[in-house]
């Protein structure tokens, strides 16, 4: 799969779920489910 254009927001983890997600409430009160990824 190709990569896409990244899409960078800041926000605020508002709840811890399993397996690493996280839900986070965005600045423009917009709510996600997010995972931590990386090297």
């Amino acid at each position: 799969m190709a990569k896409q254009a990244l899409i960078k927001q800041d926000g605020i983890i508002t709840e811890a779920l399993s397996n690493a997600m996280f839900r986070v409430k965005l600045e423009n009160g917009h709510e996600i489910l997010a995972t931590i990824s990386g090297k």
